[in-house]
């Protein structure tokens, strides 16, 4: 069974393989719907650490070790 799918997944264009491969993780990693809300909270905390000068300083730490 998995030998027939290879083949004709090897008859698929760079697209259609990328398709199949997003819907695969989808199905084994199931939906994460709270992806977008985490992505947009760290957005505001790196903003914030921007804003106050943290982000600063730890780049100058990084640099001075």
């Amino acid at each position: 069974m998995v030998a027939e799918i290879r083949e004709k997944i090897q008859m698929l264009s760079a697209d259609e393989k990328h398709e199949l491969l997003r819907t695969l993780l989808k199905d084994v990693d199931g939906a994460d719907e709270d992806a977008d809300e985490a992505w947009r909270m760290e957005v505001v905390r790196r903003v914030k650490a921007i804003r106050n000068g943290e982000a600063a300083i730890r780049a100058l730490q990084d640099w001075q070790e």
